[in-house]
């Protein structure tokens, strides 16, 4: 059975996007692990401060943690959160319905409340958190129920054959990406789909001309959605593949392409919030050769970069978000640990930040790279507007001056999973 996603919690939403989800990054998990405002490094160092949020994956769910005081301002719990990290939503189970809530962040405050019918778990917010999807908890099954709840209450219903997992809404809240996996009752393969909330009719992608995807042409993934990022800029979102064997992609299938096509070990699956379009930017060996975890994927603040690492070989790749392209490759300048890979870039994109196992590393565009180790193994990398490195490790987060490596504070987390993110 696949890896519904990377690595473990769901996005908009765990994999390693990909469920914000068992903790496994997906795509929606994803497309909360967005840098947006992250600046550089370059400016003035400071310790932490008052007002520093840390959004942290606990072994009980998300939460929010000043990295000054300490101090949980987010109590944890299974959650969801928009791609802006402004928003969050919870549903639980009371033994009659599922209560939900949505709560402004970083603070907490519960915007909106209600109570569905049946037993349900929140899978993902639309980007704007007016919308939330859930689904019922049971996987694999043979069918799924599908509601999408705004704060009026249910607004769609939908009972259909399958295994589905909501992945994104699209920007104008009409249409809802699933993962639709295969066989459902024993899956070991998994494809995109559109559902349109208009229609309640369960649809394939479009190709990147915009034209429909023929039948017996659609994508069936293997192996594992490791991390993704989202664009705001592009609406777009890219998702980390890794370890694809026999992989086709639709633009191979359209064309006829079979057994003379080229193995796939990694891609970037690009997923069109607007235009509702998917496509896959293949990525050259040794990327999908190692382990999984090795892997990671950063995308600028500022959209001007979007970087892929694999930290168990030194290699790194540079993709143009416009033009899906591969633009450059080359080796990290300093070997890290084995272990879970993070990776972070300022938001002029100027720098790259990458973790794994036990060593941290600040690739810079001129000067002398830093890298300097850690305590424990690194659970997580966020930046903040003044230029710290923000790193989760056992139990605690730790803030990093990027320049020298030198810890300027600690944050006690019990129970940390991951670092997912933090906002000045």
């Amino acid at each position: 059975m696949p890896v519904p996603r990377g690595g473990t919690v769901p996005l908009w939403n765990h994999r390693g996007w990909v469920r914000l989800f068992p903790v496994m990054m997906s795509r929606r998990a994803v497309l909360a692990l967005t840098v947006a405002g992250l600046a550089g490094c370059t400016a003035k160092q400071t310790p932490a401060r008052r007002g520093d949020q840390l959004f942290v994956e606990t072994e009980a769910g998300l939460s929010v943690v000043d990295a000054a005081t300490g101090r949980t301002t987010v109590p944890a719990a299974p959650s969801v959160v928009t791609a802006d990290w402004s928003q969050l939503a919870r549903a639980g189970w009371t033994g009659t319905g599922t209560t939900l809530s949505t709560h402004r962040l970083p603070d907490g405050v519960q915007v909106t409340g209600g109570t569905l019918k049946d037993r349900l778990d929140a899978r993902v917010l639309s980007p704007d958190g007016r919308l939330l999807a859930l689904t019922n908890p049971s996987r694999p099954r043979s069918s799924t129920t599908l509601v999408v709840a705004d704060s009026s209450g249910e607004r769609v219903r939908l009972e259909l054959p399958g295994y589905l997992e909501p992945e994104a809404f699209d920007a104008s809240g009409t249409f809802l990406f699933v993962l639709d996996y295969l066989p459902p009752a024993r899956p070991d393969r998994y494809r995109v789909r559109q559902i349109d909330l208009r229609a309640k009719a369960l649809q394939p992608l479009l190709t990147r001309l915009k034209s429909a995807v023929p039948a017996g042409a659609e994508e069936e993934m293997r192996g594992e959605g490791r991390q993704a990022v989202y664009d705001p800029r592009r609406r777009q979102l890219f998702t980390l593949y890794t370890h694809q064997p026999d992989h086709l992609h639709t633009r191979e299938l359209v064309a006829g392409a079979r057994d003379d096509a080229p193995h796939v070990h990694a891609f970037v699956h690009t997923l069109h919030l607007t235009e509702r379009w998917a496509y896959c930017v293949d990525l050259p060996e040794p990327f999908g050769s190692r382990a999984a975890a090795g892997h990671a994927i950063a995308l600028s603040a500022d959209g001007s970069r979007l970087t892929v690492v694999d930290t168990t070989t030194s290699a790194y790749a540079e993709i143009d978000p416009s033009g899906l392209t591969v633009t450059s490759t080359g080796n990290l300048p300093a070997p890290l640990d084995g272990g879970t890979a993070a990776a972070a870039l300022t938001a002029d994109g100027r720098r790259l930040v990458v973790g794994a196992g036990r060593k941290v590393l600040v690739a810079p565009s001129s000067d002398k790279p830093v890298r300097w180790s850690t305590g424990s193994e690194v659970r997580g990398l966020a930046l903040v507007g003044d230029g710290r490195v923000y790193v989760g490790q056992d139990g605690e987060v730790t803030a990093h001056n990027p320049q020298t490596g030198e810890v300027v504070s600690r944050t006690q987390v019990p129970g940390l999973v991951n670092l997912r993110h933090a906002m000045p």
